[in-house]
């Protein structure tokens, strides 16, 4: 062999071993990087991947990410149809985001439309923790400000909502329990809609209430005193009226219920325009005349509930009576949220390449819809408090219960996609998630029935005790302005959240049981008249089956 053919063999080998080494010296190496020098190179790439997103699925960039641990954080917001970002108009038909909740035989399934965002980061293992090449951690966390948002989600119906030829004013004026509801009659052609004043005591074809004529009152007729209100009732003579107080239903009017999938919309029940599946048979008219229930006839739903992800290790007493959580049910300890993906396809060994669970903690108010209330007969006095008749066909909040939604397992697809979204936010990437496997997450529910708020924004401190709890003083027998009334009928209130279920109710709903007969928080049952449970009935526990249909985000860079 020629000495140039031995020195050109030597040298080739020198080359191999030289290679051989850094191969097996490199990540070596990085492991023995001082703290300071894995911050310098955390830096680098954060500014590398806000620089050029498309970094993120390049192996080099992966690599070492994983050498340092390195965390990016991440914003996953919910689609609004072909637009992202925020709700919007568009969430009424084109959101994508769904799930499905399952009450039992008695209550049904019902949709659920989904939108809102949640906090998470994307976490790069160093290579010698194993896995394989592209697959990170993903830490879903408790946020202030990202959480899920829902349409409302109906409970229970009743067809004698918007029965037709039913009428508001029919408890009132003593007419037969077939008219009563908030439907179309007479010279209310719409119903109990819209925001011009309904008229009272209008003439129904069936009984005639001649006394009133054709078009009927201005609104509900009271009086500066007892005595001009038993004469009026023998009279009707108009110079007794001390004033009228117009009934607008604005927003509890049954028109501003519909089949929407706009989320954070206390008024949207789903998207579902049949919200309650059932056939004819189980419809609650009593011979099926009124056909099968809309989205109008609700009275009882969930307000739009905020989901937030709960902290992990919290502890959810659940079989003690009255806490303001489910009852009757097992305890639980709620998990940490998150799981695993892939950046370039499919995590090894499964078939999909995102797999996480979420755990939620949401506080559910309910919304009652008031029909078919009773009257005491008692005159409306100047002075005197507003009686339950002033909630007939419109709508009350309950307080809030603490509900919890543990381990909703997902799993989905993720797919690198930099862009700049319409906002002007960074994306990295795009995912479609579903339910995984064919159980759903099972866990209890609770609700509270308990009325705490008008649905009506207050004025007039009718939320105290006082002078905004009573019928205003004489007004030269015209209508009263609506600034008078002790709600604005154009304005609605925010939901209560924060007001615990069975706290004491504002001062329009306790007075309107005439004080001193006020209503108050629900009291334990008592076992000696012969109850088996403590419970004080103002919740109701029902087991629910979550079943995530399609949701598609966007993944976001940073906390945006």
């Amino acid at each position: 062999m020629s000495l140039r053919s031995s020195l050109w063999r030597y040298l080739g080998l020198l080359a191999v071993a030289a290679l051989a080494a850094g191969v097996f010296a490199g990540p070596a190496s990085a492991k023995k990087l001082s703290a300071k020098q894995r911050a310098a190179v955390r830096a680098q790439l954060k500014k590398e991947i806000k620089k050029d997103p498309k970094a993120i699925s390049r192996k080099s960039f992966i690599k070492r990410a994983s050498l340092v641990n390195f965390v990016l954080p991440v914003t996953i917001r919910l689609r609004d149809g072909d637009k992202p970002g925020t709700p919007t108009k568009e969430s009424a038909t084109a959101n994508p985001n769904n799930a499905s909740i399952d009450l039992g035989a008695s209550l049904g399934k019902r949709e659920v439309d989904l939108g809102g965002s949640l906090s998470a980061e994307i976490m790069f293992h160093d290579s010698f923790d194993g896995g394989a090449l592209g697959n990170v951690d993903l830490n879903i966390l408790p946020s202030a400000n990202h959480h899920l948002t829902s349409t409302s989600i109906p409970l229970l119906w009743n067809t004698q909502v918007t029965q037709p030829g039913s009428r508001y004013d029919s408890n009132s004026l003593g007419l037969p329990d077939a008219l009563a509801g908030c439907g179309a009659s007479g010279a209310m052609p719409g119903g109990f809609t819209g925001n011009a004043a309904l008229p009272f005591g209008a003439d129904n074809t069936t009984p005639v209430i001649p006394i009133f004529g054709a078009s009927g009152l201005p609104g509900f007729p009271y009086f500066a005193n007892v005595t001009d209100a038993v004469t009026w009732n023998s009279t009707h003579a108009p110079a007794l009226v001390a004033g009228y107080l117009p009934e607008k239903p604005g927003i509890d009017g049954t028109d501003r219920l519909s089949a929407s999938k706009e989320p954070g919309n206390n008024n949207a029940v789903g998207g579902n325009p049949d919200p309650f599946p059932y056939t004819a048979t189980a419809d609650p008219g009593a011979d099926n005349t009124f056909g099968q229930p809309t989205a109008a006839d609700t009275v009882l739903r969930t307000s739009a509930l905020d989901l937030n992800v709960a902290a992990a290790g919290t502890e959810v007493d659940q079989a003690t009576a009255n806490a303001n959580h489910p009852q009757g049910s097992q305890n639980l300890v709620m998990g940490k949220s998150g799981g695993q993906a892939n950046l370039f396809g499919n995590i090894p060994g499964k078939t999909y390449g995102v797999d996480v669970t979420v755990n939620l903690a949401t506080r559910i108010n309910s919304i009652l819809r008031i029909v078919d209330q009773d009257s005491t007969g008692a005159p409306l006095v100047s002075g005197g408090y507003y009686p339950a008749g002033i909630f007939n066909c419109r709508q009350v909040y309950t307080g809030a219960v603490q509900n919890y939604i543990p381990s909703v397992h997902i799993k989905g697809s993720l797919k690198i996609a930099p862009a700049i979204t319409a906002d002007g936010k960074l994306r990295i990437a795009k995912t479609t998630l579903t339910q995984l496997g064919s159980e759903p997450s099972r866990f209890a529910v609770t609700a509270c029935l308990q009325p705490h708020a008008s649905y009506t924004l207050p004025q007039n401190g009718s939320d105290t005790s006082g002078a905004g709890t009573q019928v205003p003083g004489p007004n030269g027998g015209a209508p009263v302005a609506d600034s008078a009334l002790p709600g604005d009928t154009t304005q609605v209130r925010p939901t209560p959240s924060t007001v615990d279920c069975n706290q004491a109710p504002t001062g329009l709903v306790a007075d309107s049981a005439l004080n001193p007969f006020k209503v108050t928080a629900q009291a334990p049952a008592v076992p000696a008249d012969g109850y088996t449970t403590a419970n004080d009935g103002s919740k109701v526990s029902v087991a629910a089956d979550l079943t995530v249909g399609t949701v598609i985000a966007d993944v976001l860079i940073g906390d945006v």
